[in-house]
């Protein structure tokens, strides 16, 4: 069996993982790191994706005047997490944002400017202008620039590795994994270990995650014994159906006032929104919140746009008709230059041509608990970026998510290095080599079950949830999760009873949570729900307060 050895191994290489893996190296040069990544490093995973417009990473330098501080940030995150953010993590990010992105400019990273100075926009959940960018490769820049210098450090890179089960010695420790390599059964011996693997978009039929977000980092740490919180807030939102191209549409797109409808030709968005709320009022809102959250009106646009679809009403490729030809392309040019673009070069000039627009699961608020140095209460597992859990609540400000990489993968490759300078020479179990009699990759009929397992939970876990609906999902996964399964078909399944058990719990409406049986948001359940493996290997359901 092939073993790859290391001192700190790093399961991802993206945005989150890359920086991990750079501060692991930098703090010690001797130690040697492994970034173990699921496709070709620098483009796979979802920070390598050009999706949309825009896509920002925030920090409070006050370019533009606006008086923003480390304090107004703070509290920004705050008040848009809806009460369930962690307060200690957020004040990280407030106060280290500025600091990690001078390092990535350093590094060569070349935000947009004007006269010589970053530009600083204003995103959806922010007061204030601090989000920069480098268009709608903002993520793809910052892998780059990491790419090149973890090269330059010596960071070793194995490519092409999903990794699949963690190992834990007999104190419990963390001390490798199991992956696949190109068809091949290997098996990582690490002192620590960083988790970066991202969310798990692509469990749900309709996504905009690249195929390798399953999920595979939650359901690792899950069964090694850390605790996941606030898996219930996930992101969905707008995005072209037809071309088939991956690409989400907000913010100037809205601000054209688009004519939406359905397959049948109706104008349906009417129909959804109450007495007194003007539809033009939530198109013109739906600019400054692209994701769905019950925060703002903008929610009746999507909830309109689910329903016309599971009703029938949508396009044969699940979408609804979005018509900005009225702009005509002078305008679309000028303010949506990168979309009208990328559409042209899909075959829809959007001067003259209709585009398809359906609803997809983007980016996950929720993950593996983690303290302010990335550490999962697991000795010897840390986690940044997506796959971790509490620095976002129900709701997170747009431009966070980047932010987030940057500040806890620092800390978590800087943690996960002194641990493993202080805790080396590990005694790996024999046992280890017992589980790759496991069965690893997928039989045809687990992969009939997934395609089955996408569209129930895309169904009933994303848009509109009610108890009725996540009680089929935990049904379905109930029937077909056994002993005989596969890791990969164990995982996929494991999460998606994780995400249903806690949208099950929460009754209420809060951030990007929407209970139809429970349409408002009660001060009740201004709480986390934290689920962990129970004495009975189902998942174990607490509430905490903040």
């Amino acid at each position: 069996m092939e073993e790859i050895r290391c001192n700190v191994l790093v399961i991802g290489g993206g945005a989150a993982g890359s920086r991990a893996a750079y501060e692991a190296k930098r703090l010690n040069s001797k130690l040697d790191v492994v970034l173990a990544v699921a496709g070709k490093y620098g483009s796979s995973g979802s920070t390598d994706l050009v999706a949309s417009e825009a896509l920002g990473i925030n920090a409070p330098f006050n370019f533009e005047g606006d008086g923003d501080t480390p304090d107004i940030y703070y509290k920004d995150t705050v008040s848009t997490g809806g009460g369930l953010a962690n307060p200690k993590l957020c004040r990280i990010i407030a106060d280290e944002s500025t600091d990690r992105l001078r390092e990535l400019i350093h590094l060569g990273v070349k935000f947009g400017c004007k006269n010589g100075k970053p530009i600083q926009n204003k995103l959806s959940g922010c007061t204030k202008a601090r989000s920069l960018t480098c268009g709608g490769s903002t993520g793809r820049e910052i892998v780059r620039a990491f790419k090149k210098a973890n090269h330059e450090l010596g960071v070793r890179v194995v490519e092409n590795t999903r990794i699949i089960e963690l190992i834990k010695d007999k104190n419990g420790k963390v001390c490798g994994a199991i992956a696949l390599k190109e068809n091949r059964k290997v098996v990582f011996l690490a002192e620590a270990i960083v988790l970066a693997t991202g969310g798990t978009g692509a469990i749900f039929s309709k996504n905009i995650n690249p195929p390798a977000l399953v999920g595979d980092g939650w359901a690792m740490a899950y069964q090694a014994g850390a605790k996941l919180t606030n898996m219930e807030f996930y992101q969905i939102g707008p995005a072209v159906v037809k071309p088939r191209i991956q690409f989400i549409i907000h913010s100037h797109m809205w601000r054209f006032a688009p004519k939406l409808t359905n397959a049948l030709g109706e104008e349906f968005l009417p129909r959804y929104c109450p007495g007194g709320i003007d539809p033009l009022e939530v198109i013109e809102a739906k600019a400054m919140s692209y994701p769905f959250s019950v925060r703002t009106i903008a929610k009746y646009l999507d909830i309109a746009i689910f329903k016309e679809i599971m009703d029938d009403r949508g396009t044969e490729n699940g979408g609804i008709y979005f018509d900005v030809r009225h702009a005509g392309a002078e305008k679309l040019e000028k303010l949506a230059p990168i979309t009208y673009r990328t559409l042209k070069n899909a075959g829809v000039d959007l001067a003259e041509e209709k585009i398809e627009l359906g609803l997809v699961v983007q980016n996950f608020n929720g993950g593996i608990t983690i303290d302010e140095n990335g550490f999962t209460s697991v000795s010897g597992l840390y986690a940044a970026g997506e796959v971790s859990g509490g620095i976002h609540g129900s709701d997170r400000p747009g431009g966070n998510n980047l932010i987030d990489t940057q500040v806890f993968g620092y800390r978590a490759g800087k943690a996960a290095a002194h641990y493993a300078l202080e805790n080396g020479n590990s005694k790996i179990p024999s046992s280890i080599y017992e589980k790759f009699s496991a069965k690893m990759e997928l039989g045809k009929c687990e992969r009939e079950l997934l395609r089955n397992s996408e569209e129930i939970y895309y169904k009933e876990m994303t848009i509109v949830r009610t108890d009725q609906g996540l009680c089929k999902v935990l049904d379905f996964i109930e029937e077909n999760l056994n002993e005989n399964n596969s890791l990969i078909f164990r995982n996929r399944l494991l999460v998606g009873q994780i995400l249903a058990q806690a949208e099950l719990t929460r009754k209420e409406s809060r951030g990007t949570h929407y209970r139809e049986d429970y349409p408002e948001s009660d001060s009740e359940w201004e709480k986390r729900i934290v689920i962990s493996k129970g004495t009975d290997l189902l998942p174990h359901v607490s509430i905490t307060d903040i």
